[in-house]
């Protein structure tokens, strides 16, 4: 393989697909009581993971988020809640007794999910401190996180404490559909 064609078209889709700029801080009400939330990056930058009270895939994820939080101190953590078609006293019962050690937010409208893109739950971001995107996709490379043989969320943030590029910046997001106003669902 010739390095100059490779360097190339890493260059070309560099300018073609400039990198996703986003806030470098979230807010809105709280899923547990709706008081007002705002959360922001933290030294190295914000873990956004969308979540859904009913979706046994985003469920099966929590101990690992509740792990990375508690390894990744330079990174702040936030779950976003976005899905219309659950109601706010189960989902809020639901987020109580799952007892994360991070904010979640109601995202009534699904302004975050719609801005961010996200698709299905778990699906994770981490967004620098200059608001760039640094990976976003799967928690892992499983509906259920006793199954994965990757842990793409992990690699990511072990990468960026290394001060490393993110090996995988991307990945596929497995779980339930974001449930939107019209979407039918």
């Amino acid at each position: 393989m010739k390095i100059f064609p490779l360097l190339f078209l890493l260059s070309w889709m560099a300018l073609s697909f400039p990198a996703l700029g986003l806030p470098s801080s979230f807010s809105g009400p709280s899923a547990l009581d709706q008081s007002p939330l705002s959360i922001s990056t933290g030294k190295k930058g914000l873990v956004v993971v969308f979540l859904s009270a009913a979706c046994p895939c985003s469920n099966s994820h929590l101990e690992e988020l509740r792990d990375l939080e508690k390894k990744y101190t330079d990174f702040h953590f936030v779950g976003i809640h976005s899905n219309r078609d659950e109601e706010r006293d189960f989902s809020q019962a639901y987020f109580k007794k799952a007892a994360l050690p991070f904010p979640v937010l109601q995202d009534h409208q699904a302004k975050w999910a719609d801005e961010l893109k996200a698709f299905k739950t778990p699906h994770a971001y981490v967004i620098l401190p200059d608001g760039k995107v640094a990976y976003q996709g799967g928690v892992s490379d499983s509906h259920e996180l006793k199954e994965a043989h990757r842990k793409y969320l992990r690699e990511a943030l072990d990468d960026l404490a290394q001060n490393r590029p993110v090996k995988t910046p991307r990945a596929r997001a497995v779980g339930c559909v974001i449930s939107r106003e019209g979407s039918g669902d």
